[in-house]
């Protein structure tokens, strides 16, 4: 991080925005902040272990070896585990940037109707298309006139000696 960077931040409004993430720069800072209290560590116990005498100078040698390669493996494990955890979750910091970032009042509006025809739509799916008998039209007929029978004829039986006689 560099000395521009850190007086952006300090003097910005990034602070006091949430526009953008500031949590793996911080991590960077904490970082190298630890690396210099381990270093400030390791000069002032070497300088008192060495006032105490020679044996307990050696002593204090072996003690800042092992207590320094202990706290610096400590520090880089805890921050890059940080670093990994918030680069995991840039999908869901990007989507909350996305929604802060709207232009204004009417698209905010817009994109909440879609959502409610979305889920709307998500609850009630159409009906698969159903097919549907319509009654075959009626056939209008012409009313028909009665027909009328002829009646039968009359069939007579004449005698034949009748008309013979004739």
């Amino acid at each position: 991080m560099k000395l521009k960077d850190m007086e952006i931040l300090a003097k910005g409004s990034i602070l006091f925005s949430l526009k953008k993430t500031i949590s793996p720069k911080i991590i960077t800072i904490l970082y190298l902040l630890g690396l210099a209290a381990m270093f400030l560590f390791a000069i002032s116990h070497f300088v008192a272990s060495f006032s105490l005498g020679f044996v307990e100078g050696i002593w204090g040698l072996l003690e800042i070896a092992v207590f320094g390669l202990f706290g610096f493996i400590t520090l880089r494990i805890f921050c890059e585990a940080i670093i990994i955890y918030f680069k995991s979750h840039a999908d869901i910091i990007t989507d909350t940037e996305s929604t802060i970032t709207k232009k204004s009042l009417i698209d905010d509006v817009r994109d909440a109707i879609e959502e409610l025809a979305q889920d709307e739509k998500r609850k009630n799916p159409p009906a698969p298309e159903q097919i549907v008998s319509t009654p075959a039209p009626k056939k209008t007929t012409r009313a028909k006139k009665p027909v009328k029978k002829p009646l039968a004829k009359k069939t007579t039986i004449k005698k034949t000696s009748e008309k013979s006689t004739k």
